[in-house]
């Protein structure tokens, strides 16, 4: 434990992805689509099962013990460290109108805000909303006021195509009040439906032209994406997502985000992240539980054949992942090398680039 956080001040550990769930049971307004629990919709019923099993919920309040699970986390770690819990807003018509058929799920912002501000020794909060709303830029200027730390975007979820004049407005403002913008890159396996090639990095250039700090989610470590560069050819949304990194346009406004590339459908990315050291600062940790405490969704074993964890440290981490899955989750990243390359420490001290002093 001591070689994990060898160089690492844990006041400035921000985990930078991490989830709301529930069912709403609190009065929190949290909802869920009718789908996911029906057998009519097998994939979405066992999404939610594995989320609410991966979350240590108890059925009789799911709200509150889910909340609890992540307090009983927090309260292990090494005193400082935080977590960002993201809210997430309803998919949205070309329009701007909800749509609840296409949503899947929705955590309010004042549900996010009201946990972080219960537990603030534990948490900060982040946003969510849909730049097409009428009233997107006063809810992101009442967000922002109320503390939000960023603004959360599952594109595909959503219905957001980043690249589109809808969101030019909503670009402003988020450049004038320097707050980023956490957006999923590449291809969406948790959150069904929607258009998926709204996840294609190149289109939030968008935002970076406009002068938003943006966070690339995942960094597009999972799917195939459109070249829109090079006439649309399908091609690795890694290869895209590396492009946008080496813009020296970009430098000072463009991240790339970690969490999610420990899963088995997106660990082949970590050599060519790892290999790629001239924007490994430039990398934020985060670590989208509760996918880390979900069985099926990682591997250790998987990750040391592929020669990127020493075997010598798999007992430690399979005890680890049965006991705290946040640890294991910032336990796996620390001890992740690759041709005698790791994530610096910097990558896991992400409170830098999302607290503005």
């Amino acid at each position: 434990m001591k070689k994990i956080w060898a160089g690492i001040n844990p006041a400035n550990v921000w985990d930078g992805h991490v989830h709301l769930i529930g069912v709403g049971d609190s009065g929190s307004g949290v909802w869920f689509n009718p789908n996911m629990d029906s057998l009519l919709h097998p994939i979405l019923k066992i999404q939610k099962t594995f989320y609410m099993h991966g979350g240590c919920v108890d059925a009789q309040q799911v709200d509150k013990s889910y909340v609890d699970r992540l307090v009983a986390l927090m309260s292990e770690m090494p005193n400082g460290c935080k977590a960002m819990l993201f809210a997430f807003d309803w998919f949205h018509d070309s329009q701007g109108n909800i749509d609840r058929n296409q949503s899947i799920f929705h955590i309010p912002n004042t549900y996010a805000a009201q946990v972080a501000k219960e537990y603030s020794q534990y948490f900060e909060w982040v946003a969510s909303i849909h730049p097409y709303r009428v009233d997107a830029v006063d809810a992101l200027e009442k967000a922002h006021a109320e503390g939000a730390r960023a603004i959360k975007w599952l594109p595909s979820g959503m219905g957001i195509d980043t690249a589109s004049e809808k969101c030019d407005a909503f670009y402003r403002a988020a450049s004038r009040l320097r707050i980023p913008i956490i957006s999923h890159t590449g291809a969406e396996s948790a959150v069904q439906g929607g258009d998926q090639s709204y996840g294609n990095p190149l289109k939030i250039r968008r935002a970076l032209d406009a002068g938003v700090q943006v966070v690339l989610a995942h960094c597009a470590s999972d799917g195939y994406d459109n070249d829109l560069d090079n006439g649309g050819k399908k091609v690795r949304s890694l290869e895209l997502f590396v492009r946008l990194m080496n813009d020296p346009r970009y430098k000072e406004l463009l991240y790339g985000e970690i969490s999610a590339i420990t899963l088995i459908n997106h660990a082949a990315a970590i050599p060519t992240i790892l290999e790629n050291s001239d924007w490994l600062d430039r990398l934020t940790n985060g670590s989208d539980y509760p996918l880390p405490a979900i069985l099926p969704l990682i591997s250790v074993t998987k990750l040391a054949s592929m020669g990127l964890l020493d075997e010598t440290a798999l007992p430690f981490l399979k005890e680890l992942h049965s006991y705290h899955p946040l640890m294991f989750d910032f336990a796996v990243k620390r001890l992740i090398q690759w041709n005698g390359k790791s994530f610096p420490s910097k990558v896991f001290e992400t409170r830098s680039v999302f607290q503005k002093i």
